[in-house]
């Protein structure tokens, strides 16, 4: 026989007189029932699972963008590779002329410039961009507004077409906000190495250069943006390192080309 109090459950061991019962006598066998909880551990341990979840996605989201553009190059390098070592080049005829033509992506593909009135051209990298012209690098709200749109061009230095020096420069982040906000075009030129090729395309001319050397130097180093005169040289520029404004990345590269389109 069992009997039931608020929280506890009596179990009567053997056969009593009800007077017996009532006075509950010792061979009773007493258990006491579990109290309920509000929720059970599965929900706890459920939640605290989701609350992980969400701190790592706040960690590594921000990331995001850098690892898909790293990926991105290092996959079609190796496709490059793979693609090379498959494919048997079979030699020109000896009278067939050797054409120089610089605008052709890491696949094969042809590079039609987005713009051909002035643009810049790095197919290694992929990058294929607009140059705002003529951008004074001194006056901050003139040069974030052009960076937003393209690369821009030091209104301090020359033109392709001048015997000069021609300046450009962009920004360089791995923050996901930045790279929305501030177009970082640049933020693969690390991944050059020399003799890589980047053109640059003026006034329906397309000028070849070849990366001769790369130099990290402080914020402060702006002698690179006067005008440097006899020196058919191209300069790029970009924060170092990548998402921060402590260095300049700058990349120095020779004309070896000059072509119509």
């Amino acid at each position: 026989m069992i009997f039931q109090t608020r929280h506890t459950y009596v179990k009567i061991a053997k056969e009593t007189t009800l007077w017996e019962q009532l006075e509950l006598p010792f061979h009773a066998e007493i258990t006491q029932k579990p109290a309920r909880t509000s929720f059970s551990f599965t929900t706890a341990q459920t939640i605290g699972i989701g609350l992980i979840a969400l701190a790592l996605g706040g960690i590594t989201g921000p990331l995001a963008p850098v690892v898909a553009m790293e990926s991105s190059y290092y996959i079609g390098k190796t496709q490059e590779i793979v693609k090379e070592t498959l494919t048997t080049k079979k030699p020109l005829p000896k009278s067939a002329p050797v054409v120089f033509n610089p605008l052709v992506a890491p696949d094969g593909s042809t590079i039609t410039p987005v713009n051909t009135d002035f643009a810049v051209i790095v197919p290694k990298i992929g990058i294929n961009a607009k140059i705002v012209g003529s951008v004074n690098p001194i006056d901050k709200k003139e040069y974030t507004a052009a960076l937003k749109s393209g690369v821009a061009h030091a209104s301090t230095s020359f033109f392709p077409d001048q015997n000069g020096v021609v300046y450009l420069f962009s920004h360089s982040t791995n923050y996901e906000w930045f790279i929305k906000d501030l177009n970082a075009i640049f933020y693969l030129l690390k991944n050059l190495e020399l003799q890589d090729k980047i053109i640059l395309i003026y006034k329906g001319k397309r000028y070849t250069y070849a990366l001769r050397e790369k130099r990290i130097v402080e914020a402060t180093e702006t002698s690179y943006m006067m005008p440097i005169k006899g020196q058919r040289t191209l300069i790029l520029q970009t924060c170092w390192p990548p998402g921060s404004t402590y260095e300049r990345l700058l990349l120095f590269a020779d004309l070896v080309d000059e072509q119509a389109l």
